[in-house]
């Protein structure tokens, strides 16, 4: 939404209040009967050329009689407020402003801002933070947002805002080709690219042949002391365990984490730590998010990338999407729409997937900067179907009952 502004200036000179107040008045009044005369016989010479007849006593003489039938122009009120705020359509929001509440982190996410302003005009106002700030934020906010548009690594907690109506329901015309699985039926959040939850191996460490093919092998006294993985600070840690929770239970998952550390699996801060261990060799397997093996990868490190529970009887490896929603009560909605709109474009996506080398969701479509030896695209990877209704919920019964288990150093 832009701001017009229109600044009132009277100016009058020292000592001429008086006489000079009066005069302005009188002549003030001469030039709005004039002019209230000659709009009304402008009025009758049209409604002539129209073939109207004209009512008796509607000349010039009665238009003096009566100044009152034509609205004198008024001085403007030196009181009033200097501001007044213009709504503009989506046609045109050049020159607008937008406040986007990210929980990507600003780095990575200020390339999509700059080509959103530079292709728009529209001019932004970025904040990051981690999910489950952004999302508190939002919730404190609710009487009166600052944010319009909400970017998130964790679909589970854009679909639980979005269940206690914090997001506006908007399906945009570029989200027609994402997986239904990946944006919300009620439009109140869509996917724009999206992460797996891998594998990472050190080659000179483990030999591909013996490098586990599931997550659930990883339990396994043959790789005691062997594997890393975030903490449950981590959305995309809590998201995986919340699908665990799902679809195996709560006894099954939380055996298989005790199981995990009581084979010596490490809990380190983050999923770049996890990738960066292997990397190095400190550490020869690691569960983590497909695009940190690329930078390992690009810096000619020895890991290899594997795609865990790609069997016929296997559930398959999770897909996360990043997503982007307009926030309820956005007082830029049009800038906001726009914003979905954009990110959801090739445009937009070039920026997201050069950044992080996360992949589009949609089928069929390259993965263009975000290539690399080992990497799949949507299509080629054998995923469960999920539900981030029910995710949402498990989140928090996953703090519950793993935080203590995955707190980094533990």
């Amino acid at each position: 939404m832009a701001k017009v502004l229109v600044h009132w200036s009277i100016e009058t000179r020292p000592g001429t209040v008086g006489k000079e107040q009066n005069r302005q008045k009188g002549t003030g009044y001469m030039r709005r009967t004039i002019l209230g005369t000659l709009l009304l016989m402008l009025g009758i010479v049209v409604l002539a050329a129209c073939g109207t007849p004209i009512a008796p006593g509607s000349g010039t003489d009665a238009a003096q009689s009566t100044p009152t039938a034509v609205q004198p122009v008024t001085e403007p009120d030196p009181e009033a407020d200097p501001e007044l705020e213009a709504t503009e359509g989506t046609a045109n929001l050049e020159g607008a402003e937008l406040v986007v509440y990210s929980a990507r982190k600003e780095d990575l996410m200020k390339p999509l801002v700059d080509a959103f302003e530079k292709e728009t005009g529209i001019e932004v106002t970025l904040k990051s933070g981690k999910p489950a700030e952004i999302q508190l934020l939002i919730q404190q906010e609710k009487a009166d947002p600052r944010a319009d548009v909400y970017f998130t690594t964790d679909a589970g907690g854009a679909q639980s805002l979005g269940e206690q109506g914090l997001l506006e329901a908007y399906k945009s015309p570029n989200a027609a080709k994402v997986p239904a699985e990946f944006k919300a039926a009620d439009g109140t959040w869509t996917g724009v690219i999206g992460r797996s939850r891998n594998i990472i191996i050190n080659t000179e460490r483990v030999k591909p042949a013996n490098a586990p093919k599931s997550m659930f092998e990883l339990t396994d006294p043959k790789y005691k002391d062997q594997v890393a993985l975030a903490s449950i600070e981590e959305g995309s840690v809590k998201l995986w365990l919340a699908w665990l929770l799902t679809t195996r239970g709560e006894d099954f998952t939380v055996k298989y984490i005790k199981d995990l550390k009581a084979n010596g699996a490490k809990v380190l801060a983050g999923n770049s730590d996890v990738a960066q261990a292997v990397g190095r060799g400190e550490v020869p397997i690691g569960i983590t998010n497909h695009y940190y093996y690329v930078f390992e990868k690009r810096d000619n490190n020895p890991v290899a990338l594997i795609y865990p529970d790609q069997g016929e009887n296997d559930p398959g490896t999770l897909v996360m999407p990043l997503t982007v929603s307009v926030v309820k009560g956005a007082k830029h909605k049009d800038a906001a729409k726009k914003f979905v709109d954009f990110a959801l474009s090739p445009a937009g996506q070039e920026p997201l997937t050069t950044q992080e080398n996360e992949f589009p969701l949609v089928p069929g479509v390259a993965l263009g900067s975000a290539k690399a030896e080992g990497v799949r695209t949507i299509d080629q990877i054998k995923r469960p179907k999920v539900d981030f209704k029910e995710l949402a919920e498990a989140e928090k019964r996953v703090v519950e009952l793993l935080g203590p288990e995955l707190t980094a150093g533990e």
